[in-house]
């Protein structure tokens, strides 16, 4: 895969079948969306292009409501990817590229710049200024420059097991189900844990004291859990945020502590992670770590040593519930 950045991106060497969006998460209904426009590309022997925005739109326009992400731009490349996406142009999305018309976009963006000869969007798709151009704007645009468009359906699933039908799968959907504790219904829409993504950081030494050193993870911007102590696997990644990033090495289990430390007096919220069995160093490296479930929430011990001794029964249960997992 390529990465591209910034308006001027260069003409794919091939017919470019593309496919627009935030693709925030990269989940389900992302995934079908970027399958379909590799699997078109490969049938007309052209490039499959996915076009993706930095920031979210939302966070240009409406910055007192933009919802928070769900991974940094990186990680969502990676999965891109992952998905056997040819290239990846991402557009830096300001006030000035929102005043863009569905006509600009399609003539300037598209046909200009892509000399896409299809494009494969969902049936909800908006886009140009005040996301007034609509599916069948797109197709009457399109048809015009010879450009073929493909329409999919919503992907649906319930956020539990064993409803039916289920609503449409969307970011915000997933944000929700993450902000309220739902980890199984959000790795059902996402098609993997709900994760959460930073860098790690010098810490106050606290759990070393306790006995169980621990990483001190600096948080991207990103929907958190309720606080409360988790069962995870954290790995290491490679490269910048603003570009792709990889995971390194393999996937350590642990137990995470997302909360205020109110038995050391309280404070801003902060990330912990106790890793079982490591010895390795990752201080100031990014990493991801992957959200298998709540073992309970955050409280107050009386003394550091209840603490301690709740850590080790926390640790106790993370680890035979990770080793039921895949």
């Amino acid at each position: 895969m390529r990465l591209l950045r910034g308006r001027a991106a260069a003409r794919p060497s091939r017919r470019a079948v593309v496919t627009v969006g935030v693709f925030d998460g990269v989940h389900l209904a992302h995934q079908q969306l970027v399958r379909r426009t590799v699997a078109l590309a490969r049938r007309l022997k052209g490039m499959s292009v996915v076009v993706t925005f930095d920031p979210d739109p939302h966070t240009v326009l409406h910055p007192s409501t933009a919802p928070p992400a769900l991974m940094p731009l990186g990680m969502r490349c990676y999965w891109l990817q992952r998905l056997g996406a040819g290239r990846v142009w991402v557009i830096p999305f300001t006030r000035r590229f929102a005043r863009t018309s569905a006509a600009q976009f399609v003539q300037r963006v598209l046909i200009g710049r892509l000399q896409a000869v299809a494009l494969v969007v969902g049936e909800d798709f908006a886009f140009g200024r005040g996301r007034a151009g609509t599916l069948q704007t797109l197709r009457r645009l399109g048809a015009a420059r010879g450009m073929r468009i493909e329409a999919l359906a919503p992907v649906r699933r319930p956020s539990r097991p064993g409803r039916g039908g289920g609503r449409p799968i969307s970011s915000s959907r997933i944000r929700a189900l993450i902000a309220r504790g739902r980890l199984d219904g959000a790795a059902r829409l996402l098609g993997r844990p709900a994760a959460l993504y930073g860098t790690v950081v010098r810490g106050a030494g606290r759990g070393r004291a306790l006995g169980f050193p621990t990483a001190n993870v600096r948080l991207c911007p990103q929907v958190t859990p309720p606080r409360g102590v988790y069962a995870v696997r954290v790995q290491a990644l490679r490269g910048l945020s603003h570009r792709v990033q990889r995971p390194a090495g393999r996937a350590w289990p642990g137990v995470m502590n997302l909360g205020v430390r109110p038995t050391f007096g309280g404070g801003p919220v902060v990330c912990e992670v106790y890793l079982f069995g490591f010895s390795g160093a990752l201080l100031h490296r990014p990493v991801c770590i992957s959200l298998l479930a709540r073992l309970r929430a955050e409280r107050r011990f009386a003394t550091p040593s209840a603490l301690s001794r709740q850590i080790a029964r926390d640790a106790r249960r993370a680890r035979t519930l990770l080793a039921r997992l895949p």
